[in-house]
Order: structure tokens, then C-alpha cells, then sequence
């Protein structure tokens, strides 16, 4: 049996509780005690080592994690209203490369020499990679929404200048085919098939005829709700869906 403990001078969270909340997740016997910044509990052979590592294993990649996201966040050279729409997909994208099983082993190897454990230490010298994957997360949860922000200008532009520009044909047909392929139609019962439908494409076929309606048939399966969005976008009050 030993006593072992956790704490931090840097993390604005109930440290006990966590770690507490834990341990009760995981089933295991081992009761800690302790207050916002530091936490320690009797730590009993192999079994329960391996429950209080697989508890901390979870407190750094599932709490703490968050924290080291959002200090990332809040470095990055945007708007506050920015820095809240970039955290929880960041740390949704993060979550994807979590390694509960290899830092368990690590913090397993680590209590075999010591008892007290300062959390923001082994955050920084013992977690590099995923930190680092952190990290790679929260650009790219910035790059999103840098070219959701940037699609949505080009949309609004896109629809400004279909709306001062005069129809140049009259109702067209499109036909969203259930395998990738589609249609195009117009009142004079012309036809164009195309083999393979992009949204990129189909929007650039439709802004070049410019027509005065647009009716949408989708059998696709549902496959194409960002096109719907963009053709609402655009051509707001001259399209139609049925699906």
C-alpha cells in the first residue's frame, strides 16, 4: 500500500472531484481526498495502480485536455465570437487520437518511482504528441471556420449577383441521380447528362444559365443537403425541391 498523489498550480478546476468522479466511472475502490488543487488516496497492488492510473489517463485526456485546448485557443490571432465557434470542434477533432491505453501505461511506469504527480509537468514533458496533436486540431477547427466564413462571403456575393442579373433562360429541371450522376432540363425539353455531379458544379452550371426557376428532383437518397443550402443561398425564391 502507498499514498499517492496529484495536484496542479495551473488548471481552474475541482481537482478532487474530477478524479473522484473518475474513479466511481471506472468502478474502482480507491477513495481520494483533497480540494480544488490537489488530490491524494491509498493506492493498493497492481489492481488498483492500474485503476488509479486508467482514472488519470481519463483526467488528462478527457478534463484537463480541454483546458490545454482552450489556452491554444486563445492565442490564436481571431475574434472572441471566433474563439468560441473554433474550441468545441477542436476538441471534438481531438478527441479522435485520445491513447487512453498508452497513457495509462506511462502514468503506470511513473508511479512504479514516485508518489506525487504535478499535472501540468507531466502535461508539458510526458504528453509532447499529444499535445502537438492538440495543437494540429485546433488549426485545423480554425481553418474550418476560416473557409466556412470565407464560403459564406463567396455565397453572399453569389447571390447579390445573380439577383442584379436579368434571367437569361427560362425554368430548368434537375434531376439528382442515385448514383452520382445528373440531369439537366429545360422547358424546351433539352437535356444534359452529366455522369458525375459535384455541388462546385452543378452551382456553376445553374449561375451560367441564370434561369428564372429552378426545381430540383432528388434521388439521391438525401445525399445533398449542402447543395440545397447553396442553391437557397443563391437563388433564393427561384428554386424548388422535391425529394
Amino acid at each position: 500500500m502507498g499514498i499517492y498523489s496529484i495536484g496542479t498550480e495551473k488548471y481552474e478546476a475541482d481537482i478532487s472531484y474530477l478524479l473522484k468522479r473518475r474513479l466511481e466511472k471506472l468502478g474502482c475502490d480507491i477513495l481520494p481526498e483533497g480540494d480544488n488543487t490537489f488530490a491524494w488516496a491509498e493506492v493498493s497492488g497492481a489492481v488498483q495502480m492500474e485503476e488509479w492510473c486508467a482514472a488519470l489517463a481519463e483526467l488528462l485526456l478527457m478534463d484537463l485536455a480541454q483546458f490545454e485546448i482552450a489556452y491554444m485557443v486563445n492565442d490564436l490571432p481571431i475574434s472572441l465570437e471566433e474563439k468560441k465557434a473554433v474550441l468545441p470542434e477542436a476538441i471534438r477533432l481531438a478527441r479522435r487520437s485520445a491513447g487512453m491505453g498508452a497513457v495509462q501505461g506511462g502514468l503506470v511506469e511513473y508511479f512504479a518511482e514516485n508518489e506525487h504527480l504535478q499535472l501540468e509537468g507531466y502535461m508539458d514533458f510526458r504528453m509532447k504528441e499529444y499535445r502537438r496533436e492538440w495543437e494540429r486540431a485546433v488549426l485545423k477547427a480554425a481553418d474550418e471556420l476560416l473557409l466556412d466564413a470565407e464560403y459564406m462571403e463567396f455565397m453572399r456575393v453569389l447571390a447579390a449577383f445573380i439577383k442584379l442579373r436579368s434571367p437569361q433562360t427560362g425554368d430548368i429541371y434537375v434531376i439528382l441521380n442515385p448514383d452520382g450522376s445528373c440531369t439537366f432540363t429545360d422547358d424546351k425539353d433539352i437535356r444534359i447528362d452529366y455522369e458525375r455531379c459535384t455541388e462546385d458544379g452543378i452551382m456553376s452550371v445553374l449561375v451560367g444559365l441564370a434561369p428564372e426557376s429552378i426545381t430540383v428532383y432528388d434521388l439521391s437518397g438525401g445525399r445533398c443537403a449542402s447543395l440545397f443550402d447553396s442553391l437557397k443561398r443563391v437563388f433564393e425564391g427561384r428554386v424548388r425541391f422535391f425529394k
